[in-house]
């Protein structure tokens, strides 16, 4: 199952692939996704060509690895507004480690 929302300069989408991986934001060049099998602390990869990352769900910060500048904004900017598509994405790829979200999304205002 395939589902694609364009919106400005991304693409959002999602890939149902079993329990191994989500795709849930792709750039020009770079794609954020969720992978299977993971350890905590709950996070999401955000790989390009030239660059990976890894992002801790609470803080927004990388845990391991760096992006440029504006892939970083982009993500964190969305990330902050679907902590809890994350999250669920998370624990359907891994349900032996399932998450509960303690920071709260930011609404648009």
């Amino acid at each position: 199952m395939r589902a694609l929302v364009a919106s400005k300069n991304r693409t959002i989408f999602r890939i149902n692939t079993g329990a191994t991986m989500g795709k849930l934001l792709r750039g020009a060049n770079w794609f954020l996704e969720v992978r299977g099998k993971e350890h905590f602390p709950c996070h999401f990869h955000v790989i390009g060509p030239d660059f990976a990352a890894q992002i801790d769900v609470e803080t927004l910060l990388p845990m391991v690895g760096a992006m440029p500048r504006a892939v970083e904004t982009e993500v964190t900017a969305w990330a902050e507004k679907n902590r809890s598509a994350i999250v669920a994405e998370w624990n359907k790829n891994n349900p032996d480690r399932l998450y509960a979200l303690k920071h709260q999304e930011k609404d648009d205002e």
